[in-house]
């Protein structure tokens, strides 16, 4: 029992009037939490999900509304859950997106591994990696890569030797 109706689909300050999240599973609602939607904490969901234990976050001032529920599955042949495609929406901001490119990329084997190990020597993680035939994207917090997002390239220049190494920061994923 909380002061809220269930889990929100959109952070309120944002979008107005948001729908609640009538079923979620624990993994939907851990991906929304990493995303930065405010909600539960991974630590005080864990003994339950371990357990098999759904939740249901009810409000106290309402307590006829059926809120959110969550559970580890559901069933998708649920007249509910047919069609559904998205859960909720949540967003994170300051991330840099570096763009490498170079003809072939794709058929280079060991290329995507060699630039995650540059990133690794920094201890830079990666958050995203999009990537097409000729290029990689790799998205990672602006704040982990202050101090060294211009070695990193140099080492990407030097080591991959690509077309061209693209930064390009403000960037927010949702």
């Amino acid at each position: 029992w909380t002061d809220v109706s269930g889990i929100l689909m959109a952070d309120p300050r944002i979008v107005k009037n948001p729908d609640t999240i009538s079923r979620i599973t624990y993994s939907e609602l851990r991906e929304l939490s990493y995303m930065g939607a405010q909600v539960l904490h991974e630590a005080s969901v864990f003994p339950v999900r371990e357990r098999g234990i759904p939740l249901n976050i009810r409000n106290t001032n309402l307590p006829d509304h059926p809120g959110t529920l969550i559970m580890e599955h559901f069933d998708a042949e649920l007249p509910e859950e047919k069609g559904r495609l998205i859960t909720g929406i949540a967003g994170k901001r300051n991330f840099t997106i570096v763009t490498i490119a170079k003809t072939g990329m794709s058929s280079s084997l060991g290329i995507l591994r060699r630039i995650l190990e540059i990133f690794e020597r920094h201890g830079v993680s990666i958050d995203y990696t999009p990537s097409g035939i000729d290029s990689v994207s790799l998205v990672v917090s602006t704040e982990k890569t202050a101090g060294c997002i211009y070695s990193i390239v140099g080492d990407i220049q030097k080591d991959i030797k690509p077309d061209s190494v693209e930064l390009t920061d403000n960037i927010s994923v949702v």
